[in-house]
């Protein structure tokens, strides 16, 4: 991350936590795209996942005493964003499965997606957010800021101050890690 752009969090953070609350609202400007993002992934629903990033917003704001940044303000806040829609998700399902065959409307039986699919699908989320998690830098950030923000290759390379094709090449690697992670699991 550009060192700049770094202090630029680290401040809005300490006025937050001096009382100036109204310095949260950049935080969330940054990064409620890429909240959004995690939860339309996970719940797959656009009005579910505005609730929940929302609801990852309120309790990060909560949390924010204890971000002691060991990482970068980005991966705590994914990792809550993560969190809290796998627990929507779970209660969801549980919500699901109490419900009698009387409660089901002929749209709650259409679906393009299997069970087995939907599972599959978590458990592959997992192993990547896993995988990618276990990455040392610089490979996790780049994977982050291009897969799960979507930055372009030319705005990563401003953010941490190098060459595109430092990105690339940071990018191809990682790539090689993580595919050589998923074949020793299997």
């Amino acid at each position: 991350m550009k060192e700049g752009r770094k202090l630029e969090e680290a401040e809005w953070i300490s006025a937050v936590l001096n009382g100036e609350h109204q310095a949260f609202g950049h935080l969330v400007t940054r990064y409620q795209g890429m909240v959004y993002r995690v939860c339309v992934k996970i719940t797959g629903e656009a009005e579910s996942a505005k609730d929940m990033a929302q609801e990852v917003f309120i309790k990060a704001y909560k949390a924010l005493p204890s971000f002691r940044g060991q990482s970068t303000f980005s991966t705590w806040l994914y990792r809550i964003a993560y969190r809290t829609c796998l627990d929507w998700k779970r209660a969801n399902d549980r919500e699901w499965k109490h419900r009698s065959a009387a409660d089901y409307t002929e749209n709650d039986w259409v679906t393009s997606q299997t069970p087995e699919h939907a599972v599959l699908e978590q458990e592959q989320s997992a192993e990547l957010g896993e995988n990618v998690n276990s990455l040392a830098e610089p490979y996790r950030s780049v994977v982050q800021l291009y897969y799960f923000q979507r930055n372009s290759y030319q705005e990563i390379a401003e953010q941490k101050g190098v060459s595109v094709k430092t990105i690339e090449s940071q990018l191809y690697r990682a790539r090689q890690m993580m595919r050589r992670q998923r074949e020793e699991l299997r």
